[in-house]
C-alpha cells in the first residue's frame, strides 16, 4: 500500500518493512486530519532536530494537521525506549511541545502503540 501524503515525493530513509515502516503506515494511511507528514532524516541540512545534553535529536516523523497543530513522532523499539538517551530525548520533546502555547505536540510510540499518535493530533479545549 503506497504512503499518502507524504510532503516530498520520495520518502528518505525509510525500509520499506519493519516496525517503523509500519508507524509511517498509520501516519498515512490511517490517521485522520493529516494535512502533509516528512521522514525526517537525520543530519540533512533541513532536518527538524532538538538539542540534548551531548548533541542533535532527530525525531522520526514530521507531521502537519489539517487543524495547524504540528505532531512531531518519534519511533522506538521495545529493547531502545528505557535507556538514558532515551529518556533525555523524551524529555527534551515534552519540553519542547510544552514550550509551543499548544502549537505543537510531541509523541513518544512503540510498536502497537498507533493511538497515542491520535491522542497527540487531537485539538484540546
Amino acid at each position: 500500500m503506497p504512503l499518502k501524503r507524504h510532503f516530498f515525493p520520495v520518502i528518505g530513509n525509510l525500509k520499506g518493512t519493519g516496525e517503523e515502516f509500519i508507524c509511517a503506515e498509520y501516519i498515512a494511511n490511517q490517521l485522520e486530519g493529516v494535512d502533509w507528514w516528512v521522514r525526517n532524516v537525520e543530519k540533512k541540512p533541513h532536518s527538524f532536530w532538538l538539542q540534548t545534553a551531548s548533541d542533535k535529536f532527530y525525531p522520526d516523523f514530521v507531521v502537519r494537521m489539517k487543524n495547524g497543530l504540528t505532531l512531531v513522532v518519534e519511533y522506538k523499539g521495545g529493547q531502545l525506549a528505557d535507556g538514558r538517551d532515551s529518556r533525555e530525548k523524551k524529555q527534551i520533546g515534552e519540553l519542547w511541545a510544552n514550550r509551543s502555547n499548544g502549537k505543537c505536540r510531541f509523541v513518544w510510540v512503540e510498536i502497537n502503540q498507533w493511538h497515542l499518535i491520535a491522542e497527540a493530533a487531537m485539538i484540546t479545549a
